[in-house]
């Protein structure tokens, strides 16, 4: 005779803090890719004082590449790596105006 027993599991977590904790943790990856992107600059152009404003989306732009690397939708990919290759554009256009010092 089978018997099947259930555990009565009576700590769940809400499901808002499990969501917290879930984009916590993103942010944080993000901002210490972010980090490590902007010391591996640093590192070629040791002068360059990058605002901390910068960190964040250099961050959440890798982890937005490496997501749309192991996705595999054909018609929301290329709309997707249509605006990751823009956000990249730019993030490297204002990265260039902080070396030169244009704005």
């Amino acid at each position: 005779m089978n018997t099947l027993f259930v555990l009565e599991a009576t700590n769940f977590k809400p499901l808002n803090e499990i969501l917290h904790n879930i984009l916590t943790f993103i942010y944080y990856l993000a901002h210490q890719i972010g980090l490590v992107f902007i010391k591996a600059v640093q590192a070629i152009f040791p002068r360059i004082y990058f605002p901390a404003t910068i960190i964040d989306p250099i961050g959440f732009l890798v982890i937005l590449t490496v997501f749309m690397l192991l996705v595999g939708v054909d018609v929301a990919r290329k709309i997707v790596w249509i605006v990751v290759g823009a956000a990249w554009i730019l993030l490297l256009i204002r990265i260039l105006m902080v070396i030169f010092k244009i704005g």
